[in-house]
């Protein structure tokens, strides 16, 4: 469906996606269902961690959900931030080498070895994403560009130039626009999947770090960390036409489709916000006190609850989205910075950065039922393949 523009085949997660003060690292988190081999009908669904190391060679830990086991580490490049899979319901993930300025991609089920694709020096690479199947975008914050790789043949086929120190992705269900999230700039590129070109630029509050759109597909809402604020954005116009204020220090947003709901993490505040989304203008539902330092949440797809990773204080908070109030305290490791929910709504999985570990609870008692150990030091982002 894409056609992409050859652009030279040169050498291109806080927020964090996760921008955590004084982290310096970029996260973020994805779900899709991996198939297991030989025909079982059956999904096996993988937590996977990115280890960052500390720069240094990182690692990917694969985690049996409903097996509650470690199946494998992989071995991939240099400061890993975060990772994506390629389509919707695809199989092949793909890891952004911060350090390295280098994308790592791999099949989980199939147990291949990770191949690696070079982007221009200085690249950073901080964020990847895609509906598609034919094309896979990578937001490089040190070149301020959107890189193109094909999938097929593993090469960078196209970089398309963006605002400063590009740090998110979001794209329209329908596949036909993706929107980049310049922390550096204070906006949003418009970008045509189509044709691989700029068709527009929104400015947006101070410090965007993160973006999610609606089902629908008619809204891009934009987080930002320095003003505070979430910017509406009406994607058929490509205007803002509002603003939603939130806490302190905002670092991540979550679009939660099944109450069409908006859950932001406000680190500098310790609170949640949470809105109606489907209404305009959307309404402030409460703001929920939880841990120190929140940096993630998660939403069960049977919308009974949401799970926040405070990392300051090693806790998981659990609201009740019925009364929006913390239900439950669950301790974990040290410095939990990313979170996500099986489909099933049956497992959380909080990747632990500063215990090198990812804590693997059970949603029916709100108990931790695993602990484990991950390839390398530094896990800075989780995501469940479902």
């Amino acid at each position: 469906m894409i056609y992409i523009r050859r652009a030279g085949l040169a050498a291109f997660p806080i927020a964090f996606l996760f921008i955590l003060a004084g982290c310096g690292d970029v996260f973020r988190p994805v779900a899709t269902p991996i198939t297991k081999p030989g025909g079982d009908p059956q999904f096996l669904r993988l937590a996977i961690a990115v280890n960052n190391n500390n720069g240094n060679v990182g690692t990917t830990t694969q985690v049996n959900v409903a097996g509650d086991t470690n199946v494998s580490t992989q071995t991939v490049g240099a400061g890993p931030v975060h990772a994506g899979f390629l389509g919707i319901g695809g199989t092949r993930l793909y890891v952004a080498n911060k350090s390295d300025d280098t994308i790592s991609s791999y099949t989980p089920i199939a147990g291949d070895l990770p191949t690696s694709l070079s982007l221009p020096a200085g690249s950073a690479p901080v964020f990847v994403h895609s509906t598609q199947t034919d094309a896979m975008f990578v937001a490089n914050s040190g070149t301020a560009t959107v890189g193109v790789i094909s999938p097929t043949l593993n090469i960078l086929t196209g970089q398309i130039p963006v605002g400063a120190n590009p740090v998110a992705l979001a794209e329209t269900p329908d596949g036909h626009k993706l929107y980049c999230v310049n922390n550096g700039s204070n906006t949003v590129t418009v970008i045509s999947t189509v044709d691989a070109t700029v068709t527009g630029t929104v400015a947006v509050g101070s410090s965007p770090v993160w973006a999610a759109i609606s089902a629908d597909g008619a809204t891009l809402f934009v987080l930002n960390q320095g003003t505070g604020t979430i910017s509406v954005v009406d994607t058929a116009t490509d205007t803002v036409t509002g603003s939603l204020a939130v806490g302190s220090s905002p670092n991540f947003l979550l679009f939660d489709r099944h109450l069409a709901r908006i859950y932001v993490t406000n680190t500098g505040s310790n609170t949640v916000s949470i809105f109606k989304a489907d209404v305009s203008p959307p309404t402030l539902l409460a703001t929920v006190g939880v841990g120190t330092a929140p940096t993630s949440v998660t939403a069960l797809a049977d919308g009974s609850r949401a799970y926040v990773a405070n990392s300051g204080s090693g806790t998981v908070s659990v609201i009740n989205a019925s009364s929006n109030t913390v239900s439950r305290t669950i301790s974990v490791g040290q410095t939990p910075i990313s979170i996500d929910s099986s489909s099933d709504s049956s497992k959380v999985f909080v990747a632990n950065r500063d215990s090198t570990s990812v804590s693997d609870i059970r949603t029916s008692d709100e108990t931790v039922v695993a602990t484990f150990t991950t390839g390398s030091p530094r896990p800075v982002f989780l995501t469940i393949a479902q």
